[in-house]
Parts: C-alpha cells; structure tokens; sequence
C-alpha cells in the first residue's frame, strides 16, 4: 500500500509518500503562509522523487489540527479534491495526537500534547500510554496548567512539528470511519450573523 501523508497546520508545509516500510519520498519547508500554492508541486515533486505517479497512490492521511484556521483546511481540501476522483479512503490525525505519538512511538508514558492557540489559552490532550486519557480541550492557559500538575504526566510536549513520514505510517492502519479526515478547530468561529448571532 502506498500512502500520502500531508500536513498544512502549522509553518510547515509537509508531504511524505510511504509504503508499509519504507519512506519513498519526502519534503517539509518552513514556508509560514502559501501552503495552499505550494502543497501540490510539492506532491509532484515527492512523486518525481519516487519514481511514481497519482494513479499509484492508494491512501491519504492528512492532519487535522490545531492549527491555523486557513492553514489546516489546506491540506483536507487537497486531500478529499485528489482522492474523490480515485475513490482513495483518507484518513484524519490531530497535530496533538500526532505530538504524542512522536514523543512517544512505544506507547510507554504518560504524554500530555498542548498547541499554544492564542488569547492566553491552550489547546491539549493526554495520552497515556498510547491511550487518550483526555480528549481535546481548550481553556486558559493558567487553568489548562492547574489540570497538568493534578495529572502528572511524564512529558508535556508543546507546539512541535508534525512528521508527515510517521502521519502517513500510521494513516495506513487506520479506517476513515474511525479517523474521519475533518478539521478539528481550537475555538469556534469570530464570524457573527447580522444582529450578533452566532453561527450554527
């Protein structure tokens, strides 16, 4: 099985091309904005770099945030527009589970991930020992650190960056059922309706 593994959620803009064992091809640019012009001559280019084409794509996994609010949808938009025609399945990770993962591919500690999203507030969860212990949760910042110091976690593990190699390998494993390829968002929307109405 060959798989796409993307990521836009952050400053980087990442594509990994995988297989069950191998990293066929990769590239990850510190680019800050412009993900959405430079996400797809960066899949042709991870292609070319493998010796392969689209048609020989058989999976995507994409992550899903947190993460800029424009910057994330770049890659879900890419993914499902690349994988309808192909009837690929995509899957979805969140940039905190993929965090815990990364800091801990045994599934051995008590992990808690945690994405700085502005406004004196944090977004987190906790993993242990490869299991969610607690689901994605944004508060302020002083709270979110109380709740820390009760849980005792091994490692807490801030803003880092997503390996879109490692995303694509655990990607190949999952079922879009289960990990749907949908934005997770810190906060809900600033827009307003007319009249200060709240979008539902």
């Amino acid at each position: 099985m060959l798989i796409l593994g993307l990521d836009t959620t952050g400053a980087y803009c990442s594509v990994a091309l995988c297989d069950e064992a191998r990293v066929l091809g990769y590239k990850s640019e510190n680019i800050g904005r412009g993900h959405a012009e430079r996400l797809a001559p960066m899949v042709q280019e991870v292609l070319e770099q493998a010796g392969l084409t689209a048609k020989d794509i058989d999976k995507i996994a994409v992550c899903t945030g947190p993460g800029s609010f424009t910057g994330l949808r770049v890659a879900l938009a890419f993914a499902k527009g690349f994988a309808l025609p192909r009837k690929l399945p995509v899957v979805g990770l969140s940039s905190l589970a993929m965090w815990a993962v990364q800091a801990d591919p045994e599934g051995q500690k008590n992990v808690i991930a945690v994405a700085d999203v502005r406004r004196g507030e944090l977004c987190w969860s906790a993993v242990f020992k490869g299991q969610v212990a607690e689901g994605v949760v944004t508060q302020k910042a002083e709270a979110a650190r109380e709740i820390f110091k009760t849980l005792n976690p091994d490692m807490i593990i801030e803003d880092e960056i997503v390996d879109a190699r490692r995303l694509a390998w655990l990607g190949a494993e999952l079922s879009p059922k289960e990990y749907p390829a949908v934005p997770l968002y810190s906060r809900g929307p600033d827009a307003k309706l007319p009249g200060g109405i709240d979008p539902k």
